[in-house]
């Protein structure tokens, strides 16, 4: 008797809990190899809840114990020194190799080297070598995508103002190359009195980047290493023939007395635009505006987004500027409205309706409002502060188990992330549904060994919004991607790669010969052994 109760205890006993691990490292300066001490190191799973952190002593080592086993990423940050993950291929590489943990594992030497931010400084000068205060300076870097196509971005500490000697300095510049660019005060902060001027043309000061050219792609890049600093920098403000551009908005609603910001926006800038092109304001109902020192172009002229709230009107129409002051233009305003949202989603244990938040924005890319909602449980969605337009689907908040299976506006399915709002009669559906199929491997160089910290690409083909997958191999160089969609596929493994490049066509072109086509199932796994390719960056 006492035999059975012993037996039927063992039996129904809860199993043991895995065994924690331990990782030990430490953070070091990159180029001096020297302990960096207070750095901040953090370990985040991987689909699952979980990590930790800790700080790097005097002598740069770190301890994370009490790890559970899984799969996870580690990184370290400095102030002064940029962000960089475990396994990175380059230095300051945010997404570096996934480092797998198992039970019980000791791991040591999982170090971390951090590189220096470097430093570009100098004046901003006019015509005749006098300082010029309050000129906006940033320093762009090519390394960001908007929608498959590359685009420059302020890097650095932002925003950086020249003094009243004309000196400005941009710190906390990560590796890389940058265009300096300098902005008059009147193009990013005009005057708020009332505008009763003449209109008329005039020499003025217009946007000029180093050495003194007026077109971004004209300009000089600079090249910032491991703790460069680069002075000297010095930049004359390019001047050039002007004109006024004056109008009104019309029908704008009662009510509407609150200043509003306008731009005019030539559009080859990407999302640079609304930073770098003259603004005005709208002060009163009455829609009066005015643009001083606009030099010739095509424009748009639109509101400029702010997300704080639902806007009484938006603007957005195509101006033309020449060599003549513009006058009496006539703009009507566009009365936002709100439109209905809803999710349909396949079940599953980490699908949480309330959390996944829409957002709609023009998909020309000058994005006059921003209309954007989170779900109720129900999956309801109210889209507030839209204008009608062909607008671009933005989706945050559902987990990495489910998939975009449809993107539906009124009776029209979208053939890819745009969708067509004429009004608030549209009706958007979205549909998710649980990704079951799964492909893992194992990356190797051209002598089959193993890469750790390569980047696994999975691009679907055709091309479809929001099934686009990316992972890292880990410490033996395995990888996984799990919860895919079923589809044909191109795959991929790369020793370096730029955010966002694998939704650049020009990018693929170079590669995708290369490339492996695989189909994945509903729910069938597969194994693929990769070869990592170069990839010559364009940091």
């Amino acid at each position: 008797m006492l035999t059975s109760v012993l037996l039927a205890f063992l039996l129904f006993q809860a199993p043991d809990e895995p065994k924690l691990a331990t990782l030990e490292g430490r953070i070091t300066h990159a180029a001096s190899k020297t302990a960096i001490r207070k750095a901040k190191v953090t370990l985040t799973a991987i689909g699952l809840e979980g990590g930790g952190s800790a700080e790097s002593g005097d002598d740069g080592k770190f301890v994370l114990k009490d790890v559970k086993p899984g799969r996870y990423r580690l990184s370290a940050e400095r102030t002064g020194y940029e962000t960089t993950a475990y396994g990175a291929r380059k230095p300051g590489e945010g997404q570096g190799q996934v480092l797998r943990v198992d039970a019980g594992a000791a791991l040591s030497s999982v170090d971390i080297a951090l590189p220096k931010q470097g430093v570009i400084a100098g004046k901003i000068l006019d015509a005749d070598n006098e300082p010029v205060p309050k000129t906006l300076v940033m320093a762009l870097a090519n390394i960001y995508y908007q929608n498959g196509r590359r685009a420059r971005i302020p890097r650095g500490a932002i925003p950086v103002i020249s003094n009243d000697l004309g000196e400005y300095r941009i710190g906390s510049l990560p590796a890389g190359k940058y265009v300096v660019c300098a902005v008059p005060v009147n193009f990013y902060q005009p005057s708020t009195q009332a505008r009763e001027s003449k209109p008329g043309s005039e020499e003025a000061a217009i946007m000029t980047c180093f050495p003194n050219v007026s077109q971004m792609s004209e300009a000089t890049a600079l090249e910032i290493k491991d703790s460069t600093e680069v002075t000297a920098i010095d930049i004359r403000l390019s001047r050039t023939r002007t004109v006024t551009v004056q109008g009104r908005i019309t029908g704008v609603p009662p009510g509407a007395g609150a200043i509003t910001i306008l731009n005019l926006n030539a559009g080859s800038a990407g999302p640079m635009g609304n930073a770098i092109h003259p603004r005005a304001y709208v002060q009163s109902a009455d829609g009066k505006f005015e643009f001083k020192n606009v030099p010739p172009g095509s424009y748009t002229l639109h509101t400029l987004a702010t997300g704080l709230g639902n806007a009484p009107f938006v603007v957005k129409a195509k101006v033309e500027v020449g060599d003549q002051p513009v006058t009496d233009l006539l703009v009507p305003a566009l009365v936002p409205f709100e439109i209905k949202a809803k999710i349909n989603a396949e079940a599953g244990p980490e699908l949480k309706m309330g959390s996944i938040r829409v957002m709609l924005t023009s998909a020309d890319e000058i994005i006059s409002a921003l209309a954007m909602g989170t779900a109720n449980a129900d999956g309801d969605v109210t889209l507030a502060n839209m204008a009608p337009g062909r607008h671009r689907v933005t989706i945050a908040g559902v987990p990495a188990t489910h998939y975009v299976r449809e993107i539906r506006a009124g009776d029209q399915v979208a053939p890819g992330d745009e969708v067509d709002i004429p009004d608030a009669s549209t009706l958007l559906t979205l549909s998710f549904a649980l990704g079951r199929g799964e492909i893992n491997g194992v990356a190797r160089n051209e002598k089959g060994e193993p890469v750790p910290g390569a980047h696994i690409g999975l691009i679907p083909e055709p091309r479809r919004p929001f099934r686009l997958r990316m992972s890292h191999s880990d410490q033996s160089g395995a990888f996984k991607l799990p919860n895919l969609p079923p589809g044909e596929y191109l795959l991929v493994a790369l020793d370096s790669l730029e955010s966002g490049a694998l939704e650049d066509d020009d990018f693929l072109k170079q590669i995708r010969a290369k490339m492996k086509r695989v189909t994945v199932d509903e729910s069938g796994s597969q194994s693929q052994e990769l070869t990592v390719l170069a990839v010559a960056s364009e940091r």
